[in-house]
């Protein structure tokens, strides 16, 4: 007598394939992962030496007959303020600045606007040419309170459509935002135009070397990166 066959129990595990499935990738050797860092290191250097010079923009307005210097630059971007003033036709100076973070019990000057001013005046350049701008304290978008405070000024001269051109003055890497700031506060009636004076703090040829100049670029880049993206 034969005996019934023996019963299967149902097949539970999934078809082959249902939640993983083998493959073969094809994995980069030694050559192709060194040809590919070392073409990233020279892309890389490339972007790092054009960086700088991207930044610090010196695109100035030839008719200008206005400049603007952002006080808190240090005396020989002030110098320079003075030696461009001389050399093209210029109707007034105007300086902005936030107060002073240090240093204002010790001194009459409260503003980066009167230092600056009065450096100016020190330098050589006419005191009637120059306009002290102050404005209030800004915890965030210190530019952009400076700029608000020079067009409120601008806004009380009389000058005429043709002549609403200005020149920005300032340090390094810091230009190019400057100048995006100020012209988007004063409006497209005016012409900004710009001019960056190399710091003496770090060679901008190899900022990438120093610390001062990779924080400068540093910080300009991630401040762009902020507005690019609508924050402060």
């Amino acid at each position: 007598m034969s005996l019934p066959p023996a019963a299967t129990a149902p097949n539970s595990a999934p078809p082959s394939g249902w939640w993983f499935r083998r493959r073969s990738l094809p994995c980069p050797t030694w050559r192709t992962a060194l040809c590919t860092g070392l073409t990233a290191l020279a892309l890389a250097l490339l972007a790092g030496r054009a960086l700088h010079p991207w930044l610090a923009l010196s695109d100035p307005a030839p008719e200008a007959r206005y400049l603007a210097v952002e006080g808190w630059v240090p005396d020989h971007v002030l110098r320079e303020a003075v030696t461009w003033a001389d050399q093209y036709p210029t109707t007034r100076v105007f300086c902005t600045g936030i107060p002073l973070e240090q240093g204002s019990y010790l001194q009459q000057w409260k503003t980066f606007a009167e230092v600056a001013a009065n450096t100016l005046a020190r330098l050589g350049l006419e005191p009637p040419l120059i306009c002290p701008v102050p404005c209030e304290d800004a915890k965030t978008e210190r530019t952009r309170a400076m700029a608000t405070a020079l067009k409120a000024v601008l806004d009380r001269e009389p000058i005429p459509d043709s002549g609403r051109q200005i020149n920005l003055l300032t340090l390094g890497t810091h230009a190019r935002r400057s100048r995006a700031i100020f012209q988007e506060v004063l409006g497209p009636q005016w012409r900004v135009g710009i001019l960056s004076v190399p710091p003496v703090s770090y060679d901008p040829a190899q900022w990438y070397r120093q610390s001062e100049g990779a924080k400068s670029v540093i910080a300009e880049v991630c401040a762009l990166a902020l507005r690019a993206v609508g924050g402060n």
